[in-house]
């Protein structure tokens, strides 16, 4: 790792404009090291292992041009593959091509059920709007969690942005399902725009390291 690499990683903290956040880059060239994984668990925001957790309501600067999708492959409760590929870049592969489609060579549950190896991950990054802490990344497998980002992609891409990045709040929604009741899920409204007093508007409506926790 070159001394402009750990600077980029450590140092930069100052929100960006569209296509010009390195942080994403400089952590692929080092091998793939986030210092803070934010997930959302039955309401919370927690990070890392959890001792940690953010606020309901916290503001994030969005770095939505560097939203990463694709897929962790875990043998024997540890990742041995990463096919991980930046929206702005195309699409991931899809999980036949990925191989290792033979169920009955899967691990098994605790059930006896096979286990597919392959688990999709979405990736938000994420700095504080005083630019004043590390970079933080959203890390979700789930569907709450890949629709949240999925919403906050389809607004962002709706806006007339300017090249402006997205100010978040971290929510908690929520819906009934109707086995498990009332499910919550996290929820990224759009409060600011990084630059500006306040939102454009849409037009009418004629898109540390990495999250190695075992899915399981």
């Amino acid at each position: 790792m070159t001394n402009k690499t750990l600077k980029l990683i450590t140092e930069s903290t100052t929100p960006s404009t569209q296509h010009d956040n390195p942080f994403l880059e400089a952590a692929a060239e080092a091998g793939g090291g986030f210092q803070k994984i934010l997930k959302f668990n039955k309401g919370d925001w927690p990070i890392g292992s959890g001792d940690d957790k953010v606020a309901e309501g916290t503001q994030y600067v969005a770095h939505i041009d560097q939203t990463a999708r694709g897929w962790i492959k875990f043998e024997d409760g540890k990742v041995t593959d990463r096919r991980i590929v930046k929206i702005i870049d195309g699409k991931p592969p899809s999980r036949k091509e990925l191989g290792d489609n033979d169920r009955d060579q899967w691990e098994r549950d605790d059930s006896g059920k096979p286990r597919d190896p392959w688990v999709k991950r979405w990736y938000l990054p994420l700095t504080p709007v005083d630019a004043q802490g590390d970079l933080t990344v959203f890390a979700s497998g789930t569907k709450g969690g890949i629709g949240a980002i999925g919403t906050l992609l389809d607004v962002y891409g709706r806006s007339e942005r300017n090249g402006l990045l997205p100010i978040i709040a971290l929510k908690c929604g929520s819906y009934k399902h109707p086995q498990y009741g009332k499910v919550l899920v996290p929820e990224f409204p759009i409060v600011s725009w990084h630059g500006v007093a306040s939102p454009p508007q849409a037009p009418p409506d004629d898109g540390a390291p990495w999250d190695d926790e075992i899915p399981y």
